[in-house]
């Protein structure tokens, strides 16, 4: 099975990334863990680890069990457009990017 988003994903949620990056940032202001960074700004970071995002969403959002969602079938999901989460999800992996990391 697939594990690569399809470009009308990819293209869609670069469309959505100057919206919800302003939109996030804003957030920051209230929570002192998230700074932003090139990480955050980074349009190919943000589509690397959206599968894994919409993973730990799908996971909370729908109180699955963990075994049951793989990495194909929760791009299989996002390629088909199976769910109409994909703001969220990209809103996810822009704050698992802006995370500060502990030293």
């Amino acid at each position: 099975m697939n594990t690569h988003l399809s470009k009308a994903v990819k293209d869609e949620v670069k469309k959505l990334l100057p919206t919800l990056r302003k939109e996030v940032e804003q957030e920051f202001t209230h929570w002192n863990m998230y700074e932003t960074n090139d990480r955050f700004f980074s349009d190919e970071k943000v589509l690397e680890i959206l599968p894994y995002s919409a993973y730990e969403y799908i996971l909370l959002s729908w109180s699955i069990e963990p075994g049951m969602a793989t990495m194909e079938s929760v791009v299989h999901a996002m390629n088909n457009k199976l769910f109409g989460d994909l703001r969220h999800i990209t809103c996810h992996a822009l704050r698992r990017l802006a995370l500060k990391q502990n030293d």
